[in-house]
């Protein structure tokens, strides 16, 4: 299981929205900053996960096209920078980690096309602003990143100013309906007159109020990181507060797969979406 943390300070907003977020009193930037060279190791250009889920949802939303100018939000590693650079997109992959993205830059080759790379904290308004000019970029992705932000307004509303008024902002984060801290993976056989049968579900215990945990997301992972749990008004909330309008969602799921060696695989549960990508577009 993974471990609730003690939490050591609330800190409102300080742009006078009223908006608090719960703070732990690791930084998640230091703790990214440090986890980073593991997660490559383990994920390199793409993990199960990422590539049947994520990636093609991601795909299909944001509809990238070879000249296009994308603001990559949170890019880890970089493999999904580099996936729109071989497009023909000309990206800026930024993360609030250094080790991110020194690493991103050693795996960027001259065949992933125009990839530039920046230093800033998705947190900081300010910083991400800074990154381009009013309505310059066609697109903004934040692939699977936006549960690790202790804050979301700050992105939303640097993103309003960043894209185009013709632009979309795709991101994607683990379902806050079925893949939380508090929700456990069931697996259950029956043994009947006939053949035995099993069932493979979710169990959720809490949902509505957000909160911030600790989790591993990798097997073997050598410290947790942190996750902020938001119910889904709380994201659209945050969503239409920076202006933008929702025109395209997927809540992506595994091909059913029984060969699946762990009954706790998401390939034993194909009805139930681990993950969820938004479009957004300026209202």
């Amino acid at each position: 299981r993974m471990v609730r943390p003690s939490l050591s300070r609330l800190i409102s907003g300080d742009d006078g929205s009223g908006y608090a977020a719960v703070m732990p009193s690791d930084d998640p930037r230091e703790i990214w900053n440090d986890l980073a060279a593991y997660w490559d190791e383990q994920i390199g250009e793409g993990n199960d996960f990422q590539k049947q889920l994520v990636m093609p949802a991601t795909d299909r939303l944001l509809v990238p096209q070879a000249g296009e100018c994308v603001l990559d939000a949170c890019c880890g590693n970089g493999n999904y920078a580099r996936r729109l650079g071989r497009l023909g997109c000309d990206v800026l992959a930024f993360d609030g980690a250094p080790s991110f993205i020194t690493i991103a830059k050693g795996r960027t080759q001259p065949a992933d096309g125009n990839i530039r790379h920046a230093i800033a904290d998705a947190c900081d308004e300010a910083a991400v602003v800074a990154l381009g000019e009013p309505q310059s970029f066609d697109a903004i992705v934040c692939s699977f990143a936006v549960m690790d932000l202790p804050t979301i307004d700050p992105l939303l509303r640097a993103a309003a100013k960043l894209l185009k008024r013709t632009g979309r902002f795709v991101f994607s984060t683990g379902h806050p309906s079925f893949h939380t801290n508090e929700s456990e993976l069931t697996a259950r056989q029956e043994q009947g007159e006939g053949e035995a049968t099993q069932t493979f579900g979710v169990n959720v215990s809490r949902y509505a109020s957000d909160w911030p945990h600790l989790s591993r997301g990798i097997l073997g992972q050598p410290r947790p990181h942190w996750i902020y749990h938001r119910s889904l008004s709380t994201i659209l909330k945050s969503c239409f507060a920076a202006g933008f309008v929702i025109d395209g969602m997927e809540e992506p799921t595994f091909a059913p797969d029984t060969r699946a060696r762990s009954p706790f695989s998401w390939a034993r549960r194909p009805d139930i979406p681990p993950a969820i990508v938004i479009r957004l577009r300026p209202a």
